[in-house]
């Protein structure tokens, strides 16, 4: 799990995103897919197809529920849930 958060200098900073995420996304999650929030991403048919459509995502996700993450926090929440769940390769 510690390669999985692991971060370099062009990345957020997983762990904090990770922290993040749990506090802020998973209730929603949770309610959406029936107890189950990782399910979100691992499902076959998930919206999200792309780093861009990811950035997207978490943007409209932290705007729908007023989360005050400031760019940094946002990159961070991006940064985790692409080494935990999308693998997207990236500049």
């Amino acid at each position: 799990m510690t390669s999985l958060l692991a971060t370099n200098a062009y990345a957020g900073d997983a762990r904090n995103g990770k922290t993040l995420h749990d506090a802020h996304c998973i209730r929603c999650h949770k309610s959406i897919m029936n107890g189950d929030p990782d399910s979100i991403y691992t499902r076959k048919n998930r919206r999200i197809n792309s780093y861009k459509g990811l950035q997207n995502r978490v943007n409209r996700c932290k705007n729908s529920i007023g989360v005050p993450w400031s760019q940094k926090q946002i990159n961070d929440v991006i940064t985790y849930l692409n080494q935990q769940f999308y693998k997207f390769k990236h500049k």
